[in-house]
C-alpha cells in the first residue's frame, strides 16, 4: 500500500510560450486508500538477508525513503529475510557527516561532498546513487492569492528581503492580472544544514546572476529579519501558519501542508509549475557526471522545472560487514527498479532509463574487506 500524494491542478503544467500566464499547484495528502501498481519485485536472494541499515540525511528525500524502505522490509519478510531499514531526516550536511563518521551506513543528500568534507572520509571511496529526482518550489501562504507567478529576479529580491511586501512592482510585474495584497512578506528558509538550500541558491546564481548576492550553499548568511526552520517540515509548518509567509521545500512536504506553490519562470520566460512531470522533464535533460553526480538546476529544456533537484543515497564503497553490504545492494536494486514505480504517486520525478541503469551497474562495485 502506498500513502499516495496527489496534486490538486497539476494540469496546470507551464504557461503559455508568451510567459504571461499563471498557475497554482496545491497539493493535499490523501486519506491513504490509494494503491500504485508496480512491476513484480526481484525476490531472488532476499531470503538470505538478516540485519539492520540505518540512514540518515537529506529531509528532501525522506517521504520517498520512508515508503520504500517500509515495502522493501515487507518484500524481504515475505521472501523469509529479515531486514530492517531506518531513515532519519536529518539534513544532507549532517547525513554526509554521520557516514564520513561511519555512525550511519548511508548519507541522504541532495548535493555531492564539499572539498571541505572530503577529508573526513580519508581515502574511502563513496559512491553516488540517485535515487529520484523532484521540484524544490517556493510555496506560499498569501491570503486570497491562488495563483502566482515568480520570476528568478523577483526570488532573488524576496529572499534577500528587498522585496518586503506582496505588492512590490517586481511582483506586480510578474502577475499582471493579480490582485496582491500590502501584506508583509515573511521569509522562512532552512535553519540546519541543507542540500535543498544548497540547490535552490545554486538556482538563484545561475538564473538570476546579477540580482542574487548572498552566493550558494547548504547554509547562507540571510537577512537578519528573515525566519529559520528546521528540515523542510519545519519550513513549511512555518509557512502553513503565517500569512504572507514564504519559503522553499521539496513537493512532497508542501503537499503535506496543503500549501499553495508558485510556477517559476525558466529560461525563456515561461512560468512552469512544479509537478513531477516537469521535474521528470529537467531530469532528462541533465548531462552525468561519470560517477553519476548532475544538476537539473535551471536546464534550457521545453516544460522543465527550473528548481528541480537531485538526491542521492551515498554509500561506502568498501563495506566492512558482508551482511550489511548484501543489504545495501538488495536495498539499492529495490529502490532503483521497483521503488521507480512510486515516485510520481508520492511527488518526486523517477530516474530517466538510462541513469537509473547506470546506477544498477554500479551496485557491483560495493565490496568487502
Amino acid at each position: 500500500m502506498v500513502a499516495v500524494l496527489s496534486l490538486l491542478a497539476a494540469a496546470c503544467g507551464s504557461s503559455d510560450s508568451d510567459g504571461a500566464s499563471s498557475t497554482t499547484t496545491k497539493a493535499a495528502a490523501s486519506d491513504g486508500d490509494s494503491t500504485t501498481t508496480t512491476k513484480a519485485a526481484d525476490t531472488d536472494g532476499l531470503d538470505k538477508l538478516s540485519g539492520k541499515l540505518d540512514g540518515a540525511g537529506s529531509s528532501f528525500q525522506d517521504t520517498f525513503e520512508q515508503q520504500v524502505s517500509a515495502d522493501f522490509g515487507t518484500l524481504v519478510k515475505d521472501a523469509g529475510g529479515s531486514a530492517t531499514i531506518t531513515y532519519t531526516k536529518s539534513g544532507s550536511s549532517d547525513g554526509k557527516k554521520g557516514l564520513a563518521d561511519k555512525t550511519i551506513d548511508f548519507a541522504g543528500s541532495d548535493s555531492p561532498l564539499k572539498d571541505e568534507e572530503k577529508p573526513g572520509f580519508g581515502d574511502r571511496k563513496v559512491l553516488y546513487f540517485p535515487i529520484v529526482g523532484g521540484p524544490i518550489t517556493v510555496a506560499y501562504n498569501l491570503d486570497g492569492v491562488d495563483e502566482l507567478n515568480l520570476s528568478p529576479a523577483t526570488i532573488a529580491g524576496i529572499f534577500q528581503a528587498t522585496i518586503t511586501t506582496w505588492d512590490d512592482d517586481a511582483i506586480k510585474a510578474d502577475n499582471p492580472d493579480a490582485d496582491l495584497p500590502s501584506t508583509k512578506i515573511t521569509v522562512v528558509h532552512r535553519s540546519d544544514g541543507s542540500g535543498t538550500t544548497s540547490n535552490f541558491t545554486k538556482f538563484l546564481v545561475a538564473a538570476a546572476p546579477d540580482d542574487w548576492k548572498l552566493e550558494s550553499g547548504e547554509t547562507v548568511n540571510w537577512p537578519a529579519s528573515t525566519q529559520g526552520a528546521e528540515k523542510s517540515t519545519g519550513v513549511t509548518t512555518a509557512i502553513g501558519d503565517t500569512d504572507g509567509a514564504i519559503g522553499y521545500a521539496d513537493l512532497a512536504d508542501a503537499a503535506k501542508e496543503n500549501l499553495s506553490v508558485a510556477a517559476i519562470g525558466n529560461k525563456s520566460g515561461d512560468f512552469i509549475a512544479p509537478t513531477p512531470d516537469s521535474a521528470s522533464a529537467a531530469l532528462a535533460a541533465s548531462d552525468v557526471a561519470d560517477d553519476l553526480t548532475y544538476s537539473p538546476l535551471n536546464v534550457d529544456a521545453d516544460g522543465a522545472y527550473p528548481i528541480t533537484s537531485p538526491t542521492w543515497i551515498i554509500v561506502d564503497a568498501v563495506q566492512a560487514d558482508q551482511g550489511k553490504a548484501d543489504i545495501i545492494k538488495a536495498y539499492l536494486k529495490y529502490v532503483l527498479t521497483t521503488g521507480q514505480d512510486q515516485a510520481k504517486a508520492l511527488l518526486y520525478a523517477p530516474l530517466p532509463e538510462e541513469l537509473a541503469t547506470k546506477a544498477i551497474a554500479q551496485i557491483d562495485q560495493i565490496t568487502v574487506g
